[in-house]
């Protein structure tokens, strides 16, 4: 099993905390306005990259945070309170694991403006199995169990690399605790997503547009030590 910290920089403590993390949310307050009054989503961020002189990094995590009032407004609709007893929840599993690595790794984890924890590992593609997968997928499922969930979809993207030894790690520790799951493969996860209610993701665009979705990852994030998040200050 690799042994990798997911979604590791050794620049963010640079270019994530201290000045810059004041610098980065001023950067935020200009982008929501520009987004607010209609301005396209990457000529926004390009703009107020450019007059601050980000970093890739730094504009793709502004990417991730921010969103305009409508946008929050349409998904904050969609949200549940809560789980229901006996629900089945529909759970964007690359997004939702890698998160959990990403976190077990020490790595950062930014929190969005909806609330929604997301990460910067960005796979691409690419994927492998490593010594956090286990823990995080236990993680998921035992919180999952807290809620008396009565069943769990998970939707992985087939052609992914690796996505087959995803889907059995998945089985095996859902078997290990007795928690009942389906596993599809399917070709974009995301457009399945994007059909179903109680969803688990942290994809900006299925959020907004499923039918319901719920914040398992403020819950996730909370219950793990020693997790290193980013928040804006608005």
């Amino acid at each position: 099993m690799k042994h990798i910290r997911r979604g590791y920089s050794e620049d963010d403590r640079k270019y994530f905390g201290g000045e810059a993390l004041v610098i980065l949310s001023s950067c935020a307050r200009d982008i929501v306005y520009l987004l607010d009054r209609g301005y396209p989503y990457k000529t926004v961020i390009s703009f107020v990259g450019n007059r601050h002189r980000l970093t890739e990094r730094q504009r793709n995590a502004l990417m991730r945070m921010c969103a305009s009032h409508e946008m929050l407004e349409a998904r904050k609709k969609n949200q549940l309170a809560s789980l229901e007893e006996g629900c089945t929840v529909n759970i964007d599993a690359f997004n939702a694991i890698v998160l959990m690595e990403t976190a077990l790794s020490g790595s950062m984890i930014l929190k969005g403006l909806d609330g929604c924890y997301r990460d910067l590992s960005g796979l691409a593609g690419t994927y492998s199995v490593i010594d956090k997968t286990g823990p995080g997928i236990t993680h998921i499922l035992q919180t999952l169990l807290k809620h008396r969930t009565g069943k769990a979809i998970f939707w992985v993207d087939a052609p992914v690399s690796n996505s087959g030894r995803l889907k059995t790690e998945i089985a095996e520790r859902a078997e290990e605790l007795g928690f009942p799951v389906d596993i599809r493969m399917v070709n974009n996860a995301d457009t399945e997503l994007k059909k179903c209610s109680h969803v688990i993701s942290g994809d900006s665009e299925v959020i907004t547009q499923c039918r319901s979705w719920f914040n398992l990852y403020d819950e996730l994030i909370r219950d793990l030590s020693d997790v290193w998040t980013v928040e804006l200050n608005l």
